[in-house]
């Protein structure tokens, strides 16, 4: 499979690296630090398996530059910058590629399919622990690295199964929905809240989940994301919150979500496509948030006092 990785970082990297070692020929397409580090020492991915030392890689600042016609174009860019990326994505899809997002919040196919054409966009969610810890060095710090994804039409397509094989012979656990816009929503229901919580408090889930209040406002964040989701109109199933919930509450002690991490850095953040679309949609569909509103105000203001929500030049 020829596959191209829009978006180079921790998830993108890590999937790349995965079908590299497997032997697909996979073009990274990165920037700054990490680009130069990788086409000087190629990429390493770190985890309690081993460590993967992939070298060389073939390495690019612009998708342009690696080709086109891929059979895979695995788009893990932050949602900040998807109109952008896509747009420099353009010259490498040819008519049988596939884009494959996996990227947060629940815009990313829409704005994909406006871009590029929703018969290429193929809808997806993962669920895997992995960061950029140093230019060219990835670390995969839980066991678990699973993907949910399918074509936006519904229909199960070859092309979609020869995907899916792909990354399971790569040890990943795949399943291709039927319904990728709910299996994303489902994983949404989770994040929004899992990384508004942390971010606010600047603290890992564990000594928020072990405060009642702390525990409490999880459960009121879940509920207000899932009665938007529903009001949207996606099938979320009756279990969503406890699913939900559940998941917040088996992440070891220590861990961190992307947009704490970011704030703590003071790199950009993904405010506005997971906090922000809570609130956004919550208003447009006239559900009430009020757990979320705060909260957003309360980030929003933190990420405007550093330029979080712009563009560093």
């Amino acid at each position: 499979m020829r596959a191209l990785v829009m978006g180079a970082g921790a998830i993108g990297g890590y999937y790349g690296g995965l079908l590299a070692q497997r032997g697909h020929d996979v073009a990274f397409v990165a920037r700054g630090a990490h680009l130069a580090a990788m086409q000087e020492r190629g990429l390493e991915i770190r985890s309690g398996e081993g460590t993967i030392a992939l070298r060389p890689v073939r390495a690019v600042a612009a998708p342009a530059e690696a080709g086109a016609d891929f059979d895979l174009a695995l788009f893990a860019v932050k949602t900040y910058d998807t109109e952008e990326a896509a747009a420099a994505l353009r010259p490498a899809v040819g008519p049988r590629t596939a884009v494959l997002t996996l990227q947060n919040g629940v815009d990313s196919a829409g704005q994909l399919s406006a871009a590029l054409g929703a018969e290429h966009v193929l809808a997806g969610a993962t669920y895997v622990a992995a960061t950029l810890v140093e230019p060219g060095v990835i670390s995969h710090t839980t066991p678990f690295r699973r993907i949910t994804f399918g074509e936006l039409s519904g229909a199960i397509t070859p092309r979609a199964e020869a995907i899916a094989d792909a990354l399971r012979d790569a040890g990943v656990e795949v399943t291709v929905s039927a319904d990728p816009r709910t299996a994303v929503w489902s994983k949404f229901v989770m994040l929004a809240p899992h990384a508004s919580i942390t971010s606010a408090s600047q603290t890992p889930v564990g000594p928020i989940r072990e405060t009642p209040e702390g525990l409490a406002l999880y459960r009121q964040l879940v509920a207000e994301a899932v009665a938007v989701g529903r009001a949207e109109g996606v099938a979320l199933a009756p279990d969503a919150e406890a699913a939900a919930m559940d998941a917040i509450i088996s992440f070891p002690p220590g861990t961190k979500t992307s947009l704490q991490v970011d704030f703590e850095r003071q790199n950009r953040v993904e405010l506005e496509q997971l906090t922000g679309a809570v609130v956004r949609r919550g208003r447009q569909a006239g559900v009430p948030t009020p757990g979320f509103d705060p909260l957003y105000a309360v980030l929003k203001a933190r990420a405007l006092s550093y330029g979080g929500l712009a563009r560093r030049q």
